[in-house]
């Protein structure tokens, strides 16, 4: 009797300044607590049993297309393993993933006007991508985040390595993989979109910048799968450099960019696409006005082992570019073979030409515009770096590509760059000189690259760049705020994981 009283004065809490008295607790040898009390034990011991469950079976939480494959051409951007999916146990209708990148480069000797030393920084970038499905709509978030590491108004670091969060896609769609039992698969999309066209010379989603560039607007696909392909969008162009409203859509003060491609894939010989993009944007909020038309034509055959490959494009602009009659081409052409030998050697030989204005004080512009293409895989690395655009360029090469393993790519380039017009600006250096007694001579570089996949969640990537300034530079260094003789080196190693 007196250990019961004993424990109802010990169980039961005293008032303190009129709060209220709690009921007592149960005694601990209670069979109906102790059960609870088991249940609740035995539960938090299947959490992470169940988690690292759904985690190896990680697979079932990949979906067979994501709603912006049509857009992009980004298989391994976009298809991993959901292990995220999987740990929160995700509906089948909802897809979640995440992936983070982390990047340190640095260059030495600049290349532009008005910079100075040596700049080092660490890259990263973020993404996280949430899609949903229900019966033939689609829905996508994908939201990004960029960091350069260093201070922002540094000589250097510009938009592509831009420090900013923003909805880098942010859309619906609807797909019919079989329309009207024709065969033929159409989707729509709108609202905030990312695209990859054709070869991604003109148009693309950037894979090695911090940051890509996104359209708010309308898409539409029409295509019978694996013989020809019809797309068309209108849009507005996203503005990377807005500092306000970058969660806002359709606010980029008509700056609007259109177009239409066509690919067939039917021919033995070869592929063949066709395309036309139309831009307009004023001069008030950007500082050059452009609205002109790009019509091309591109015939390429994709590499395979034992034969030839070749890529031809042709590109052709015409329209006022700053108050100017613009009349603009660009010209590229590749030949390769793959070795049917260890390591599928496969060596292939390219020249980039993109025009550039014969007389900068004349009432003509022929400096061709690249749109928005990716410069990465065919000219050099970019982000931090990134000398050379297509515009006002002449460019021969030479790449090697080795595949000691199936995940594992060894990149060999070696290229000479000239300006197609001595007198035009060197774009994105600050380097002109208008009488052309500087010459055209560029330089070159060589560039080694390594890239390794151990897995579809993971990506290692390094590369080094050796820029062998050429005489254009070496005559212009007494100008003051031109960059100096010496030879640039660049180089970066970088990481991604998806999740």
């Amino acid at each position: 009797m007196a250990l019961s009283l004993l424990w109802i004065l010990l169980a039961t809490p005293f008032s303190h300044g009129g709060e209220p008295n709690k009921q007592p607790t149960p005694p601990i040898d209670d069979p109906f607590l102790l059960w609870q009390l088991d249940a609740v034990r035995e539960r938090a011991r299947e959490i992470p049993q169940n988690v690292q469950e759904r985690i190896r079976n990680g697979q079932e939480w990949n979906w067979n297309e994501y709603p912006d494959q049509v857009l992009l051409q980004e298989e391994a951007e976009i298809h991993w393993t959901r292990y995220l999916s999987a740990a929160l146990n995700a509906p089948k209708w909802l897809d979640l993933g995440m992936t983070a990148r982390l990047r340190r480069e640095g260059f030495d000797y600049p290349f532009k006007t008005n910079q100075k030393g040596s700049t080092w920084q660490w890259a990263t970038r973020s993404r996280f991508r949430a899609s949903a499905r229900w019966k033939a709509f689609r829905a996508q978030l994908e939201f990004q985040g960029s960091t350069s590491g260093v201070d922002s108004a540094t000589d250097v670091v510009g938009t592509s390595t831009l420090t900013a969060g923003n909805v880098q896609q942010l859309f619906v769609a609807h797909t019919l993989p079989n329309i009207w039992q024709t065969g033929f698969r159409t989707d729509l999309h709108v609202g905030r979109i990312n695209l990859d066209i054709g070869a991604r010379r003109l148009v693309a989603r950037s894979r090695f910048s911090n940051i890509s560039q996104a359209f708010d607007g309308i898409h539409w696909n029409l295509a019978n799968e694996g013989q020809w392909q019809f797309r068309t969008f209108f849009s507005e162009v996203v503005s990377n450099t807005r500092a306000t409203d970058r969660l806002g859509l359709f606010t980029n003060s008509r700056n609007l960019f259109w177009g239409l491609s066509y690919e067939n894939y039917q021919l033995s010989w070869s592929r063949i696409h066709v395309y036309y993009f139309g831009r307009d944007n004023n001069a008030e909020t950007n500082q050059v006005a452009r609205a002109h038309s790009t019509f091309g034509l591109r015939l390429y055959q994709p590499p395979q082992i034992g034969s030839f490959d070749y890529d031809g494009e042709t590109a052709w602009q015409v329209g006022t570019l700053d108050g100017k009659d613009h009349f603009a081409y660009f010209q590229h052409l590749s030949l390769g073979y793959t070795f049917k030998l260890p390591w599928a050697p496969r060596i292939m030989a390219m020249y980039d030409y993109a025009s550039g204005t014969k007389n900068p004080n004349g009432n003509e512009s022929q400096t061709f515009d690249p749109l928005f293409g990716a410069r990465r895989s065919e000219l050099t690395p970019t982000s931090l770096f990134g000398p050379f655009y297509r515009s006002n360029i002449s460019s021969p090469g030479i790449r090697l590509i080795l595949k000691p393993l199936p995940v594992l790519r060894l990149d060999l380039k070696f290229r000479a760059w000239y300006l197609a017009q001595s007198r035009d600006a060197w774009v994105n250096s600050g380097l002109q000189d208008p009488s052309g007694a500087a010459g055209n001579v560029l330089g070159q570089d060589l560039e080694v690259g390594l890239r390794w996949n151990p897995s579809p969640n993971l990506s290692i990537d390094a590369g080094y760049d050796h820029f062998f300034k050429g005489s254009y530079i070496k005559n212009q260094t007494n100008v003051p705020g031109n960059p100096p003789a010496q030879n640039t080196n660049y180089f970066y190693i970088q990481t991604e994981v998806r999740f």
